[in-house]
């Protein structure tokens, strides 16, 4: 059996998958932040609405997408979990694959049922080659 915890990020992660905002949302706190590293890239820190805003129009670019963990480790002192994982996808305008991959810092609160805080760590080539040729 799960924790609350992971049980939390899994619907995190099903949530990206389902390139639906409301569903991507309905796990995280009022209180949200969403960071993306490394800091190179100057990609601005979100609060919640932000987050949704960002979330909708790169879920706008895709027919299908995936979030696949390839490794998850839970930190229960700290209420925090980390993610590894693939993003995979068919872009729409090109019908192009996309596949990528990500580390998530998931900050969680102590009774494990809504995320604080997520650090995402991208592949910053692929972030660029986002913000440059594909996003809306």
């Amino acid at each position: 059996l799960s924790s609350a915890r992971l049980q939390t990020v899994h619907a995190l992660l099903d949530g990206y998958s389902s390139l639906s905002v409301p569903q991507l949302l309905k796990t995280l706190s009022p209180d949200f932040t969403h960071r993306v590293l490394p800091a190179s890239l100057r990609m601005p820190t979100r609060d919640k609405q932000s987050f949704s805003l960002h979330a909708k129009g790169i879920f706008s670019v895709f027919d299908t997408f995936s979030m696949i963990p390839e490794e998850i480790y839970e930190d229960a002192s700290q209420d925090v979990v980390v993610v590894h994982a693939r993003m995979k996808g068919t872009l729409k305008h090109t019908k192009q694959q996309w596949d990528n991959e990500c580390f998530m810092s998931v900050h969680l609160t102590s009774d494990g049922r809504e995320v604080l805080e997520v650090e995402e760590f991208v592949d910053s080539s692929k972030a660029l080659e986002m913000r440059m040729r594909h996003a809306p």
